[in-house]
């Protein structure tokens, strides 16, 4: 017989979890069998210390982006867009080696068009329409359609997409398709608009386990990526709206369940190596058991996000928090959740050794190099008697490889932090590694010539 889920239970677990991990606040939002269950703990700001109350809005992050798919779902719906046309018959640019030529909507929401994760940082971010017209040759990796490379680029576009065919501005049609049917509170991250109210300050947790607070920022152009900020509450409400019929609903609809369904079909080329079990059109998706669940993580700078639907058995998972650390407290919650019954789709981090095979085999000394994926680049480097991998953006460690290619990197800088990731080869070239995938990103090599000892 299975367990109901009780708020007390979902309560402790929460305060458990956060103050295991150093969260200074979080919010929890459950929809099981039929139920809403919520619960907050800790403070919104820890210089003030105000409390966390429900309707407290936290950076979404990346959990932006399956908003962005819905919005585009709706156009699809309407018939003002073909998923798997070329987006560039909306948004003009007619030269060859036009950088998105070839791709559809589709690629954009799957992270299948091989565009950039992030251009570099002399990329014009004040509007959608300047940023996407000012995309490069530079700025593709791969031909649309072939490989996965998970791309804030990519969403730029489509959030452009949905401003040329409706004519407002992204946040605009944010409010008026969903916020204004839905009832769902959702808001910008600050810039370039003042802080809106309720919304929660964030952390970074030192090694001593303080909290320091430190400021929201999303460049304009990537807000469709990763610039809203909700409840907990309101993504669960947003989650609900995936439930296959039969399900109590979302009231007011946010689109068809058919075109919402694309969201969580499989997209075939779409393998996303350490980072999901595969990508639809929106949705990362996660196996627990046989059962298939949508979902999404964010991060952004002081908080972190994670939402999590199982469409067949009636359940979705939010939960927000103020803290970098947040993102421990998600897998201490999805293991006390567990234990309560509710076995959440959760993608493991798979062991370098034991789930190699799946790429084609690199040699250890064959690895080092400089690899690029627009802004975010990293150098694989002797150390030791073994490598290292140093990324761009500060993340670095010892790099354990595997067989087919695998590695693993533990991030002591990070407090213990493990990714999983390969390397790749060209068929006519084997043995020499010609690209590495990290965290979800197709990183392309570059150079060869790194560390004294390379």
């Amino acid at each position: 017989m299975r367990r109901t889920i009780v708020r007390e239970a979902l309560s402790d677990l929460l305060l458990r979890s956060a103050r295991r991990t150093g969260v200074p606040g979080a919010q929890l939002a459950v929809y099981h069998r039929g139920q809403l269950h919520t619960c907050v703990t800790g403070v919104e700001d820890s210089a003030t210390g105000r409390p966390v109350e429900d309707a407290s809005l936290f950076p979404l992050g990346s959990v932006t982006k399956p908003v962005t798919a819905a919005l585009v779902m709706q156009l699809v719906e309407d018939g003002d867009v073909d998923l798997d046309a070329p987006v560039l018959d909306h948004l003009g640019g007619g030269s060859p080696d036009h950088p998105l030529r070839g791709v559809t909507a589709r690629h954009l929401l799957s992270h299948t068009a091989g565009l950039v994760s992030e251009r570099s940082a002399d990329a014009p971010a004040t509007s959608l329409r300047r940023y996407v017209s000012s995309l490069t040759p530079e700025d593709r990796i791969a031909p649309p359609g072939t490989v996965f490379s998970y791309s804030n680029t990519g969403y730029a576009v489509a959030g452009r997409l949905v401003e040329a065919v409706t004519g407002q501005s992204w946040w605009e049609t944010v409010e008026s398709h969903l916020c204004w049917s839905t009832g769902m509170e959702l808001a910008p991250v600050p810039a370039p608009r003042p802080p809106a109210p309720g919304l929660v300050t964030g952390h970074a947790v030192d090694g001593a386990g303080r909290a320091h607070p430190v400021g929201f920022h999303i460049e304009p152009a990537l807000a469709p990526a990763g610039g809203l900020a909700a409840s907990a509450a309101t993504l669960a409400a947003f989650g609900r709206a995936f439930l296959d019929p039969g399900h109590a609903a979302l009231d007011g609809e946010v689109a068809s369940p058919e075109a919402l369904g694309e969201m969580g079909r499989s997209v075939s080329v779409a393998d996303p190596f350490g980072l999901a079990d595969g990508w639809g059109a929106g949705w990362s998706l996660h196996l627990a058991g046989d059962r298939l669940w949508y979902g999404h993580d964010g991060t952004l700078d002081g908080a972190t996000c994670n939402l999590r639907v199982d469409p067949e058995g009636g359940t979705v998972v939010a939960l927000t928090t103020n803290s970098t650390t947040g993102v421990t407290t998600w897998e201490h919650l999805v293991r006390g959740l567990r234990e309560l019954g509710v076995d959440v789709g959760h993608y493991r981090q798979p062991d370098a050794a034991a789930e190699g095979a799946a790429a084609t085999a690199t040699a250890p000394d064959r690895v080092t190099g400089r690899y690029g994926n627009g802004g975010l680049s990293a150098e694989v480097v002797h150390d030791r008697g073994g490598h290292r991998l140093v990324m761009s953006n500060g993340f670095e460690g010892e790099l354990t490889t595997g067989p087919g290619g695998a590695f693993r990197v533990v991030s002591e800088r990070h407090g213990g932090i493990a990714l999983s990731g390969r390397f790749l080869t060209d068929p006519a070239a084997p043995g020499r590694a010609t690209a590495l995938q990290y965290n979800g990103r197709t990183l392309r090599l570059s150079g060869l010539a790194v560390g004294p000892n390379a």
